[in-house]
């Protein structure tokens, strides 16, 4: 009998074992085991990045919260949403450490008469020297409206007034928006943050987390050139003095 060719073709001639065919749908387990282990690697670098950054936020934070010596400058912002923020920066007012105070971020239904009374203030002090800034919706806001207001008055040097774990970010912000020779900070501190050798309590670490996690943000809009919309409630754009 003749066999056709394509019967020869399924016939292994002597010595010779047929071919084998890959199985279908192989995984390639060596690739998928360098992808791994790249995700790997890539997570342990990150993670050591952001521990090592955050070890250097704490510290910066705690370095600025020390008491250092305030040279006057030409106005004075202090930024709400702190304990004994706005006392502090009317104390420096007081001082004489700049010509005005702004308040910014006020909130809309707070008044003039309302602060001068919280923080046992002479009405004539407000009027005279102080503005309210109710437009500002965050710390991006809070450097916009500042650098306006600066501009508005011809001043080029500012004290800047906010908590010790907010000032590292609030510098950062301040330092986008330009136009200012100098912006010196005056940290206020939350001793109820901290324990007595400087170490931050568990409330501490949670308000740190929290700010380091604004500061990692802000830091990558900023590489990305990305604008942080809403930051500044444009209705009430004007400042109330």
């Amino acid at each position: 009998m003749i066999l056709s060719s394509s019967a020869h073709s399924h016939i292994a001639g002597p010595g010779r074992s047929a071919p084998r065919r890959p199985p279908a749908n192989r995984p390639a387990w060596p690739v998928l085991r360098r992808l791994w282990l790249a995700a790997i690697v890539a997570a342990v670098l990150l993670g050591g990045y952001l521990a090592g950054g955050f070890l250097r936020f704490a510290e910066e934070v705690s370095i600025l919260a020390r008491p250092v010596p305030i040279a006057p400058a030409d106005g004075i912002v202090v930024l709400t949403g702190g304990a004994l923020r706005i006392d502090q920066a009317i104390d420096l007012l007081k001082d004489g450490h700049g010509r005005r105070l702004l308040i910014s971020g006020v909130n809309p239904h707070t008044s003039a008469e309302t602060l001068a009374r919280m923080t046992d203030t002479d009405r004539a002090l407000f009027a005279c020297c102080v503005d309210l800034d109710y437009a500002a919706l965050n710390t991006v806001g809070n450097a916009e409206i500042a650098r306006n207001w600066a501009r508005e008055h011809g001043f080029r040097d500012l004290i800047l007034v906010t908590s010790d774990y907010h000032m590292p970010r609030s510098l950062r912000e301040f330092d986008r928006v330009g136009e200012l020779r100098s912006v010196t900070p005056y940290a206020v501190r939350r001793d109820d943050l901290w324990t007595a050798d400087s170490m931050p309590n568990s409330a501490g670490l949670r308000v740190l987390l929290t700010e380091y996690a604004k500061l990692i943000a802000a830091r990558v809009r900023l590489v990305l050139g990305v604008a942080q919309s809403d930051s500044v409630a444009t209705e009430l754009a004007g400042l109330d003095p």
